[in-house]
């Protein structure tokens, strides 16, 4: 047919169509049970290849729900199988915005009322203008209340091909419909998944309220329908946390999508998101958590763990350098006037617990500005790092008597731990607070995590607690005379034995020179022990009495105390030796290997961290702990926290601790969803028992 032939008809067939009646272009109801089912039409009349709009109209008893294309925890998505003529095609549902239909334990994603459900139907090319095109569909929906019901109905409307004529009433609706359906719009976001969680963070959002903010994914086992969606607001936009379902037993494509339901203006609407994949929880997780609710059982728990935690802290390792000065002090004091010696007690107790509030108010600044927080996180900064171990070789040189500071100087605190008196109580117990920090004690890291997750005035009183714990034993000591009174009396055998304490100070300066060398560098090293020397060089200098020497020697140490601040990190964690048995933590890599029936131990640690090295000389790296993981088929993960590592932190706070050590198993005929949390001074029978289930 030509052109001219086809225009010809064209114009035949328009002045035909105008003579003709209104079609009103819909089926008849078909009630089948539960719902009212309709097939209705944008158009009365179309041009032949024109595209018209025809939906389902379902009108559903009250209280009963059918389901959208991602059901949810259970049911089916409406169908419809359209039977069209020759030529003609349909597209996809327009689906309307889904609703969250708790229904006892399991939710369901689905609609209640009368919704409607647009499709696009393009009609033939050929199409003879003047008929009808008969358009026909199977639909099917599974409505459920109380019980499921599956329904059917087969429907069919015909369509005037002719000058195009909108229905007004369908057309109304099904624009209304299309119009409130979720599109395509500018928000932007990522998945993350961590073991059983997954985070949904989302950017660019639009005007709205966004508190019952819920997402709909478009495939099922993404989250958990019935898992609530946790929301925290942050900087760019907000994010969800929720549990993930079996998809992520093996992820199948980098970007995931949905419907993100929200209110705007009083009213429910939703904006198709697309997803990309990312891999492992954002760090800022932690930080928009709200604070867990105060429970003043928890409240009085983590205070008493807090204060038991603090008087075992004492006998950790870490601290044995200084509270050893603390005891040569006390011997000196032990048989002078009783008066004396509880203000000594008292002093200690006031360097305590100042220096347990500047690092409590140091937590609460960063944490407040968005940062991963937790207990040593300062020993994370190579700057820390080298003016400790600059200064534990200052308190060694001074105990080995290479040097006695003045009076002024005193007063100034430089002398800190070996100064006797008041001024040498206090900078005792500050020492010793700061040396503290690389190790945890039992039952204190519990409290902190939880004191960390609550508001400020909580975080204060546990870290009040803690430091009551650790300065109680000299606090008490110094109130208990008879005790005192069975200490050596002070003799020339305390200049041997002060001299014997810098040695530990040394070693505890070396240990911290190593730590910097996994930070810093070869670099870092080498600024810091020249440092060492420049400080050495100083003090020697110093018993000069010309002004020029004491002027080198002023110099000298000055720069000795400005090296540390060219620290920086450059490492990014402690090398770890990859093998079938040994890996760095992946949360990922945890479920594939339980997946594979292996178990993992995963062993959250730092260079810094006293406790963890301990852990490892006396259990972890034993022959008998290197058979048991052959015995039960288990990989150990290192996860290194020596160097700041938003991720280990999230994961630390997610099992409710600040630090490490951390010790989890995660058994690979378990299905529990939560690893089994170690103690942190570990043993060869509770790590057996663990691996073994026992």
């Amino acid at each position: 047919m030509t052109f001219l032939t086809r225009l010809a008809a064209l114009i035949c067939a328009l002045i035909i169509t105008a003579s003709q009646p209104v079609f009103a272009a819909e089926s008849e109801n078909v009630d089948t049970g539960k719902v009212l089912a309709q097939l209705v039409s944008s158009h009365d009349t179309a041009l032949p290849g024109a595209t018209i709009d025809v939906a389902l109209r379902t009108v559903l008893d009250d209280k009963w729900h059918t389901y959208w294309r991602n059901p949810g925890d259970s049911g089916e998505p409406v169908q419809l199988t359209w039977s069209l003529p020759e030529g003609a095609s349909a597209g996809d549902i327009v689906w309307p915005l889904p609703m969250a239909i708790a229904t006892g334990p399991i939710v369901n994603y689905g609609f209640e009322g009368a919704p409607l459900f647009p499709v696009p139907i393009t009609l033939p090319e050929d199409a003879v203008i003047g008929s009808f095109v008969t358009i026909e569909a199977d639909a099917y929906y599974l409505v459920c209340y109380d019980i499921c019901i599956p329904e059917q109905a087969t429907l069919s409307l015909e369509v005037f091909i002719g000058e195009p004529a909108l229905d007004e009433r369908w057309n109304n609706l099904i624009t209304l419909a299309k119009t409130r359906a979720p599109k395509p719009g500018n928000i932007s976001g990522d998945i993350y998944q961590q073991d059983k969680n997954v985070l949904i963070d989302l950017q660019n959002l639009p005007e709205g309220d966004f508190r019952e903010a819920f997402f709909f994914s478009y495939d099922q086992g993404i989250v958990l329908p019935a898992a609530p969606q946790e929301l925290d607001k942050t900087d760019t936009g907000i994010t969800l946390e929720t549990t993930g379902d079996f998809w992520w037993d093996a992820p199948k494509s980098e970007t995931l999508d949905g419907v993100l339901r929200f209110e705007q203006n009083g009213r429910a609407v939703g904006e198709v998101v697309r997803l990309n994949l990312a891999q492992g929880f954002p760090a800022r997780v932690d930080n928009i958590k709200p604070a867990q609710p105060l429970n003043m059982v928890a409240l009085l728990g983590a205070m008493g763990g807090a204060l038991l935690g603090g008087l075992i802290l004492n006998l950790m390792p870490c601290v044995f350098p200084v509270i050893s000065i603390k005891a040569l002090s006390l011997t000196k004091t032990a048989h002078d006037n009783p008066k004396t010696v509880r203000a000594q007690g008292w002093f200690y107790t006031a360097g305590v617990m100042v220096t347990f509030m500047v690092l409590t108010v140091i937590l609460l600044i960063i944490k407040a500005a968005g940062q991963e927080i937790g207990w040593g996180f300062q020993l994370q900064s190579p700057i820390i790092v080298g003016a400790l171990a600059l200064l534990l070789f200052a308190i060694g040189l001074n105990l080995l008597g290479i040097f006695e500071i003045g009076t002024g100087l005193q007063n100034a605190g430089s002398g800190v731990a070996s100064m006797g008196g008041a001024s040498g109580a206090f900078f005792t117990g500050a020492l010793a607070v700061v040396v503290a920090t690389p190790c945890t004690a039992p039952l204190m890291a519990g409290a902190i995590g939880y004191a960390l997750a609550q508001n400020a005035l909580v975080t204060i009183v546990i870290f009040v607690a803690l430091a009551i714990g650790f300065a109680l034993p000299f606090l008490l000591l110094s109130y208990a005379p008879k005790l005192l009174t069975r200490l050596p009396k002070p003799g020339p055998w305390m200049v041997r034995f002060k001299e014997f304490l810098a040695f530990p100070m040394l070693l505890a300066a070396v240990w911290l020179v190593w730590v910097l060398s996994l930070q810093a560098g070869d670099l870092g090293v080498g600024k810091i022990l020249i440092a060492m020397v420049l400080l050495a060089f100083g003090i020697w200098a110093l018993k000069g009495s010309r002004r020029f020497t004491k002027a080198v020697a002023t110099l000298s140490i000055f720069g000795a105390l400005i090296v540390p601040f060219t620290l920086s990190t450059t490492a990014t964690s402690m090398p770890i030796a990859q093998s079938d048995t040994i890996e760095a933590w992946s949360p990922a890599r945890i479920t594939e290997l339980n997946a594979q029936g292996k178990n993992v131990f995963v062993d959250f640690t730092a260079a810094w961290c006293v406790t963890c090295k301990v852990n490892e000389r006396l259990v972890l790296d034993t022959q008998a702990t290197k058979d048991l993981f052959a015995d039960t088929n288990t990989v150990k993960m290192i996860a290194d926290w020596t160097n700041k590592n938003d991720a280990i932190a999230q994961e630390l706070a997610r099992h409710g601790r600040s630090g490490v050590p951390l010790y989890l198993v995660y058994r690979a005929d378990n299905n529990a969803v939560n690893p089994q949390i170690l103690p942190q001074v570990l043993s060869q029978s509770v790590l057996r028992d663990a691996l073994m289930g026992n």
